[in-house]
């Protein structure tokens, strides 16, 4: 009697295989790419991965709200363009203010926890290094060219033209965006220093932003009270997302004092033990 056939069906592929695929495509997609090299780790625990996905659709509903309720005054583009030149802003108020953050977590930590939110800040600086790369890019052929015509004068030149032209246009161009968007979203990868950090710093940011546009006020055309309104609501989104993920991750157990790891919780003793 022979033995069984194995039932045709799709072919399982290996781990290796997977991977590999999985890289080709992230380098194709731009937003993928800079999701990889620029998202902060998140743990597997389900509320974790809950926190990440509200930020995220938390800014899609927010751009949506904005652009939705300024049709009648101002172009989507208009509001997209100046919601990207406020991430930006965040972006840059972030990077300036980390090195007093970096220098108030180090005094703050116990000298035997230090160790770690070094190691810490060393992941944030190379994650620094990499976008400050990623943003200036664009600047450098221009600095090295000093307004200098480069003359396109044969095919060869011109393919290269056009080449670069594509690869700026459907690649660097929204990899430089997503750059900029988690830079922001992450108050400059802060959560590399200490995970409490980062809705503390968000919460400081949106104060600051938010404040100085009350007080030096430009509605862009919009009315005055639904310009408040906008400001005001998405100042409270983003704050109460902060102390959400700042209250887990206290109980998780992660504390200033002791560095960017969990502390145990203290284990009660049982009734009627003997010290």
């Amino acid at each position: 009697m022979s033995a069984e056939q194995p039932k045709p069906g799709f072919e399982i592929k290996p781990d290796h295989v997977i991977a590999f695929g999985r890289g080709i495509v992230t380098l194709i997609l731009p937003w993928l790419a800079a999701r990889f090299v620029f998202k902060p780790r998140i743990s597997t625990l389900p509320k974790d991965r809950l926190l990440d996905r509200l930020a995220f659709w938390r800014s899609v509903a927010g751009l949506l709200v904005v652009v939705t309720a300024s049709m009648a005054w101002r172009e989507p583009f208009d509001v997209v363009g100046e919601t990207f030149s406020k991430a930006f802003m965040t972006a840059w108020y972030a990077a300036l203010a980390l090195p007093l953050s970096f220098l108030v977590m180090l005094g703050m930590t116990r000298s035997g926890y230090r160790a770690e939110l070094l190691r810490g800040g060393l992941r944030l600086l190379g994650r620094v290094v990499l976008g400050a790369g990623a943003i200036t890019l664009p600047i450098a052929p221009l600095a090295l060219l000093d307004g200098e015509e480069v003359p396109i004068n044969t095919v060869g030149k011109l393919l290269v033209f056009i080449l670069v032209v594509l690869f700026i246009v459907c690649w660097y161009a929204p990899f430089w965006v997503c750059t900029i968007y988690w830079a922001a979203r992450t108050s400059f990868w802060t959560s590399e220093i200490h995970p409490l950090l980062a809705p503390v710093a968000s919460s400081f940011l949106v104060l600051l932003i938010t404040g100085r546009e009350i007080v030096n006020p430009d509605t862009k055309s919009l009315p005055v009270p639904l310009w408040f309104a906008l400001n005001i609501c998405g100042v409270l989104s983003t704050l109460t997302l902060a102390v959400v993920e700042y209250r887990h991750a206290r109980a998780n157990g992660f504390r200033f004092r002791y560095g960017p790891r969990p502390v145990p919780a203290p284990q009660p003793h049982p009734q009627g033990a003997t010290r």
